[in-house]
């Protein structure tokens, strides 16, 4: 069976690239323009990961849909990379929402991201 991604990101030529990279390498991807789209896809579909750009919409909205799919018992256990244009990806978190549990975020990675290097964190992610 197939692993099913959900990409959820309003930039339509960065979900265009990222879903030919991740379909080359054998995944089925979903996608999703909008938090709240892609809240209502996570909970109907399941996906087995879930690429959420944090700027979504509007700034912190990616946040806000994060928390959402962290706090509903139907996703709160798929992993969840963050994906954003701001710097320093890794102190996302602790920069944004100091001191709160973030159980379902597995990365955060910063855009434009590295093929090679995406590929290998989606793998770590999932093992």
């Amino acid at each position: 069976m197939a692993v099913t991604i959900l990409i959820v990101d309003d930039d339509l030529e960065f979900t265009a690239s990222t879903r030919d990279i991740l379909e080359a390498q054998g995944y089925e991807v979903i996608s999703a323009p909008k938090g709240s789209e892609g809240f209502a896809r996570a909970t109907k579909e399941r996906p087995d990961l879930i690429l959420l750009d944090v700027m979504i919409e509007d700034a912190g909205a990616g946040l806000d849909t994060a928390r959402k799919l962290r706090d509903e018992q139907r996703t709160s256990k798929i992993p969840v990379v963050l994906l954003t244009g701001i710097r320093r990806a890794d102190q996302l978190l602790s920069s944004y929402a100091p001191g709160e549990p973030w159980p379902n975020v597995k990365a955060a990675l910063e855009k434009p991201v590295e093929p090679e290097f995406f590929i290998k964190t989606i793998k770590e992610v999932l093992r």
